[in-house]
């Protein structure tokens, strides 16, 4: 996974909404003093800039009742976890088909030359900056959250 991209969309994430975020001097300028390269933040608003449904080519989006079959590379970037977190986010409400599909370009989008396949916590991270730079998924980000507090270390059940 490109990590230096991910570390600047995860500081992003942290620090801004990314609904607000544009690729403004002062976004910019806050990155630069945080760190990061010029051409890691060019990445980063790249990635962000594809994540939003105007910058997406139009297609037929997938109905919900679909079944999702994972082609090669995506077999070997997003491991039987991976795979099975997302398709447990979709059954519970979370993620509906078209924004799962948002979350397997996003996260195929960050792989680089020396990738050994994505983990958990950045499909997980990936999946909310989806959820919150998407308009009307107020609902499903809640769900999400309750779900990180959930798995979190010493939560209660």
């Amino acid at each position: 996974m490109n990590e230096n991209v991910l570390d600047v969309l995860l500081y992003l994430f942290e620090n801004f909404s990314l609904t607000d975020v544009g690729a403004t001097g002062d976004v910019r300028q806050d990155l630069g003093d945080a760190g990061f390269f010029p051409d890691e933040i060019d990445d980063a608003f790249d990635w962000l800039r594809a994540a939003q449904p105007e910058g997406r080519a139009p297609i037929t989006p997938p109905s919900n009742d679909s079944i999702r079959i994972y082609a090669g590379p995506e077999l070997y970037v997003l491991d039987a976890e991976c795979r099975g977190y997302i398709a447990r986010l979709e059954r519970a409400g979370v993620l509906s088909a078209a924004n799962r599909e948002l979350v397997i370009d996003r996260l195929m989008a960050l792989v680089d030359d020396e990738y050994d396949g994505a983990e958990l916590e950045q499909v997980k991270w990936v999946v909310m900056m989806v959820l919150s730079s998407a308009d009307g998924h107020d609902t499903a980000q809640a769900r999400m959250e309750a779900m990180l507090h959930a798995e979190a270390p010493g939560a209660s059940h």
